[in-house]
Formats: C-alpha cells, sequence, structure tokens
C-alpha cells in the first residue's frame, strides 16, 4: 500500500484524486472505447508507486537510449540553457519521477546563483516526495518543492503562478502524439503563456525501427514487466482480478513515417471481469503506451500551430534526442 505519508514539501493538486480518476478511465477507455474507437489502457495507470521503480530500471538497461542521451544532452547544452532562464523564474518539471533528468540543468542553475523556485510534478506521492527531499538537501539557492497531481492539475496550478516560468516537458511528454492530437494536448498550456514564459521540450527523433524496437523490447523483460504491472494497478482499483496474464498476448507494434511503438494485448480467450463489468472476447485487444518518434519538421508544425517561437535547438551527440 502506498504511503502518503503528509510532507510539508509536497502539496497535493489533485493527486489524493487519483483512484477516481482512473476508476472514471477505466469505464471510459477499457470498457468503453476512446475517441478512436479502441480499448486502451491510460497512461496514467502506470505512474503507481511500483511502476515508476520499474521505470527507473527500463531507464538504466543499455538498449534504453531516451534518458541516457537527454541526461548527456543536458550536461552538454546546461550553460547555454541556463541563459535564457531569467532570475526569478518559477520551473514546473511535468512528470518529474526521481528528477535524475533534471538535475544536469537544476545544476547549473545552482551555479548561477539565481533564485528558482523548482515545481516537480508526479502522480505518485511517493517519488515526488523522495525526489523533492534528495533536491532540498543538495540545492541551497534553489527552492525545491512537489507538486501531487496529475498533469491536468499542474496546467491549473500553473495559472496560479506571478512571474516567469519555466515548463519543463522532458522525456516526450508533450508532442508525444499524431500531430493533431499533440497539438491538441500543446495547445493548453500555450494558451496561458506569459510574455516571459518558456518550455524546454524534449523529443525523440530516432528513425531507425530496430532501435526503437530494441529499446522496447529487452532481453530480461523489464518493459513488460512494466506493461503487466500497470494492468496489475488497473486490478486493484477496480477492486477483482479482471486481468491475469495467462489469458493474454502481449506484442510490440511498429508503424513507419514517423516512427512509431506501441504494446497490444490480445484476449486469448474471453475474460470475465464479473461485476466489475469487464469483459473481452477472444481476440480482443487493449492497446496502450504509444511512443511517437518526431522529426524536427513535424515538432516545428506543432510549434506553428500553437504560436510557438523556437528559440534554439540542441540535439544530442547521438542526433537521437533534441531539446
Amino acid at each position: 500500500m502506498a504511503d502518503n505519508t503528509p510532507s510539508q514539501f509536497v502539496i497535493d493538486i489533485g493527486g489524493s484524486k487519483t483512484r477516481s480518476r482512473l476508476e472514471h478511465s477505466i469505464a471510459t477507455k477499457i470498457i468503453g472505447f476512446d475517441s478512436q474507437g479502441r480499448h486502451r489502457l491510460p497512461v496514467t495507470f502506470f505512474s503507481d508507486d511500483n511502476g515508476l521503480q520499474i521505470w527507473r530500471d527500463i531507464t538504466r538497461l543499455p538498449d534504453y537510449y531516451q534518458t541516457r542521451d537527454e541526461i548527456e544532452t543536458l550536461e552538454k547544452y546546461g550553460a547555454e540553457i541556463e541563459s535564457f532562464v531569467p532570475n526569478g523564474c518559477t520551473i514546473l518539471d511535468l512528470g518529474c519521477g526521481d528528477v535524475r533528468k533534471t538535475k544536469p540543468l537544476l545544476d547549473r542553475l545552482e551555479a548561477s546563483g539565481k533564485d528558482i523556485s523548482y515545481f516537480g510534478l508526479d502522480l505518485s506521492f511517493n517519488s515526488v516526495r523522495e525526489g523533492i527531499e534528495g533536491l532540498r538537501t543538495e540545492y541551497k539557492k534553489i527552492q525545491c518543492t512537489g507538486l501531487w497531481g496529475s498533469f491536468e492539475d499542474g496546467l491549473q496550478w500553473a495559472k496560479t503562478v506571478e512571474g516567469p516560468m519555466l515548463y519543463l516537458s522532458l522525456g516526450s511528454i508533450l508532442g508525444n502524439d499524431r500531430l493533431q492530437r499533440a497539438i491538441k494536448y500543446l495547445r493548453p498550456w500555450c494558451e496561458g503563456f506569459k510574455p516571459n514564459d518558456l518550455m524546454l521540450i524534449g523529443v525523440d527523433c530516432l528513425q531507425d525501427p530496430d532501435l526503437v524496437w530494441k529499446s522496447y523490447h529487452d532481453a530480461g523483460g523489464v518493459f513488460k514487466q512494466f506493461i503487466l504491472n500497470a494492468f496489475a494497478h488497473s486490478n486493484r482499483i477496480v477492486g477483482t482480478e479482471w486481468f491475469r496474464s495467462e489469458d493474454w498476448d502481449i506484442r510490440g507494434n511498429l508503424e513507419l513515417n514517423p516512427v512509431t511503438h506501441n504494446f497490444v494485448l490480445r484476449a486469448l480467450r474471453d475474460v470475465d471481469g464479473g461485476d466489475s463489468g469487464i469483459f473481452f472476447k477472444k481476440d480482443d485487444e487493449i492497446k496502450c503506451y504509444w511512443g511517437y518518434k518526431q522529426t524536427p519538421s513535424l515538432l516545428r508544425q506543432q510549434f506553428r500551430a500553437v504560436s510557438l517561437v523556437e528559440m534554439a535547438c540542441w540535439p544530442s551527440l547521438s542526433g537521437k534526442i533534441c531539446e
């Protein structure tokens, strides 16, 4: 059971409502269909405490280049990125996790002596608390606080902030979708922009299908464990074991132009979740966990659509990641 012990350094901006929101997601996305007619497990089911611990393991796998390359990029260009951040800036880090990928930039800002307020946002209370407590022992100049809630909660919270803001969307959070849907989810963040607000968007630009496939299909099955844990989390939310791994075949699905990967679960037999209302016939499918590998051209189409002005672009040494 999650240990959501109160912390003076973590603010509940909606995280305590997570369970009821997940219950609603089961009714609308798993039992029902999403806007594209698919049974889909929403990404929020992947962000329980156990899921985030497995995710930490994934980001250290040899073929999972995304986090490693992004950290290297922020280390290489940290001084240049820091120069854009004004004194008195409030940073909102979307999906901060264990804050590992954000630290190179925070280190630069701490060394600069600027007055910075950092707010790390995530759905896992324990992950936010542990990350923020670690940062507070390390940084003296940067004021570090955790936000417990969803991205939608973070968007509403940001509207209350006065002064310049830097939105951190590292790890392919914003922009990670088909063009029109990516624009749809990016636009609300930009509509509330003040004149001096900034956004740093990290995106996966790799178009090599073999390397992308390897990043999601490790020999040790860690990524598969990550997927299974999300469905086990849905069992806990529903209150019954509607999902059993032996009832489902799990496979990856890869598309091209641009390269896109997702996981597909196919029912091997009829699945009856009893009073939960969940029922799948044999061969029914549930899709989950999409990764869209954007090209710079597609990203700039997104920026133009929401009136974002690109100030700089920092590619990783490998060219797989862009900031």
